[in-house]
């Protein structure tokens, strides 16, 4: 067995029994010291460089660190200044002075229209960016965006109708007969139509070279299938309503995904 200590003036090697004492320039002449020192030299060399290259890296790192700070802030100047330059291109601003040209009594129902989907498009775009900060695709980010920011003819049908009672442009009552589409019921028979808005029954009268005949109009009577999308539709009004109102855009969110069931519900009540 053999074992060996080195300093800078001497070293020992040491076998089974014996401990030889190198030292001086013998150190330089044995080739296990040689070995040794020259290992040791290169360990320091590489520690150095290891220093050297950590050094540069947080230098740069500093530079760079910098540099990225001075873009952003130059980057929100610029922003600033475009905000400022293009301001009345805004949409808040564009549909304001679209509205300012329409008659004053219907500004306050095209405003509602602007908050209701802006309001959609604002959280659509939340969705959007929330999932690719989380490191999620386009395509799922665009998914998560439709989510939101669709809009199908009956949800519109129904925010409409609704807007139009608000700001009374619409009879309530007779809203309720409108299917989802916004489509009153088809008769081939017109004495067989029923008479909308009547409290009471009619009579309605058919001449012709038989003679005239007079038929009792009774007012219409639900089916089972009406009285199941006039509850629906009564559910939706009364989140539309709620969204409007809210300012709360984490309740907002999941009033958009309560909108979307029900519309769901009465699309496939409609097919039935």
């Amino acid at each position: 067995m053999l074992s060996m200590t080195v300093s800078s003036h001497q070293s020992y090697a040491q076998t089974d029994n014996t401990l030889n004492k190198i030292e001086g320039d013998n150190i330089k002449d044995d080739p296990i010291s040689k070995k040794i020192l020259k290992n040791i030299e290169i360990a320091k060399k590489q520690i150095a460089d290891i220093n050297e290259s950590a050094k540069q890296k947080k230098e740069q790192q500093k530079i760079i660190n910098e540099k990225r700070k001075l873009a952003q802030t130059n980057l929100n100047l610029e922003l600033e200044r475009l905000g400022k330059k293009y301001a009345e291109f805004t949409p808040v601003n564009a549909f304001k002075k679209f509205v300012l040209g329409v008659n004053a009594t219907h500004q306050e129902i095209y405003w509602d229209q602007f908050h209701y989907l802006n309001t959609k498009i604002t959280l659509a775009k939340d969705a959007r960016d929330i999932v690719l900060k989380n490191g999620g695709t386009y395509r799922e980010a665009m998914t998560e965006y439709n989510k939101y920011a669709k809009m199908s003819r009956v949800e519109m049908v129904n925010v409409i109708k609704n807007l139009n009672i608000k700001h009374n442009f619409a009879n309530k009552d007779i809203q309720t007969y409108f299917d989802a589409d916004a489509k009153l019921p088809r008769f081939e028979d017109d004495l067989k139509a029923p008479c909308y808005g009547c409290t009471s029954n009619i009579s309605k009268v058919k001449s012709d070279t038989a003679g005239t005949k007079i038929v009792t109009v009774e007012k219409p009577v639900e089916s089972l299938k009406t009285s199941q999308m006039k509850i629906l539709k009564e559910k939706l009004t009364n989140i539309q309503k709620e969204f409007l109102d809210s300012k709360d855009r984490a309740k907002q969110k999941m009033m958009v995904q309560e909108m979307n069931d029900v519309l769901k519900q009465i699309q496939d009540l409609s097919k039935s």
